[in-house]
C-alpha cells in the first residue's frame, strides 16, 4: 500500500503547501508581512475519508464532540486542531451532511467546552472555532444563529448588534473578540474557561510588570478580547 498511500497523503499536502507558501511569500514581498491564506483558498476537491466513508466518519466526529467534555488538556489540543480542519472541509466542499454537523453539533460542543475551567488553555482555539463556523457558515445554515439564541441570556437584539459589529471589521482577531464578548453575554458570564484564562492573565501581568504598567496592561487585555459588552464595542 506504500505507493497508493504516498500519493493520497502527499498530493493534497503538497497542493496545500503550494497555496500557503505562494500566498505568504507574495504578501511578504509586496506588503512586508507574511499572511496565512483564507480558509476558502483551500481546494474543494481534496480527497478526505469523511466524504466517502460515512461509516468511518460518524464515529470519529462523535468522539470529537464528546472530547469537548473531557478534562485532558493534551487531548483537547489535538481535538481542536482536528475540528478546525473539519470546519475548513465543510466550508470548502459544501458537503451538506458535514455542514449540518459543523453548524449545529460542533458549534454547540465548542460553546459547551468553554464551560469547563480545564479548557482554559485552549479557550482561544474554541472561540476561534465558533468564529469560523459563524462567519463562514451562518448564511448557509440557520443552525449557528439558532444555537446562539438558545443560550440563556441573549436576545435577538444582542445577536443583531453582534452581526452588525461583524460587518464593520475584516480582522479575524477583532471578530474573535466580538465572538468572545457575545458568548460571555449570552451565557451570563458562565464560561469558566474564559474566566479562568482571564484570572491567569491578571496574575501574570501584575507579577511580571511594575505597578506603573498595570493600568496599561488592563487596557491591553481588553483589546485582546476580554468581554467588554457589545455596547462598548459598538
Amino acid at each position: 500500500m506504500w505507493e497508493i498511500w504516498l500519493e493520497k497523503l502527499l498530493h493534497p499536502l503538497l497542493i496545500h503547501l503550494h497555496q500557503v507558501l505562494s500566498f505568504s511569500w507574495s504578501s511578504l514581498l509586496h506588503e512586508g508581512r507574511a499572511k496565512a491564506p483564507d480558509v476558502q483558498c483551500i481546494l474543494a476537491t481534496s480527497d478526505f475519508f469523511m466524504l466517502k466513508h460515512n461509516s468511518l466518519a460518524i464515529p470519529v466526529l462523535q468522539i470529537c464532540i464528546e472530547a469537548f467534555s473531557w478534562t485532558v488538556g493534551e487531548s483537547m489540543t489535538k481535538v481542536c486542531s482536528f475540528c478546525a480542519a473539519v470546519v475548513v472541509l465543510s466550508i470548502s466542499t459544501r458537503n451538506v451532511e458535514l455542514q449540518k454537523f459543523v453548524c449545529k453539533d460542533l458549534f454547540s460542543a465548542a460553546i459547551k467546552g468553554l464551560t469547563l475551567e480545564s479548557n482554559a488553555i485552549i479557550s482561544a482555539d474554541l472561540v476561534g472555532l465558533c468564529r469560523d463556523i459563524f462567519i463562514y457558515l451562518c448564511d448557509r445554515d440557520p443552525a449557528p444563529r439558532q444555537v446562539l439564541l438558545s443560550l440563556p441570556c441573549i436576545s435577538p437584539l444582542d445577536l443583531a448588534a453582534f452581526e452588525e459589529a461583524l460587518t464593520k471589521t475584516l480582522s479575524p482577531k477583532e471578530q474573535k473578540q466580538l465572538m468572545r464578548s457575545l458568548l460571555m453575554l449570552a451565557t451570563g458570564n458562565k464560561l469558566k474557561a474564559l474566566a479562568a484564562q482571564k484570572t491567569v492573565n491578571v496574575i501574570t501581568n501584575v507579577t511580571a510588570r511594575p505597578r506603573s504598567a498595570v493600568t496599561a496592561a488592563t487596557e491591553a487585555r481588553i483589546d485582546d478580547g476580554e468581554p467588554v459588552g457589545l455596547a462598548a464595542i459598538m
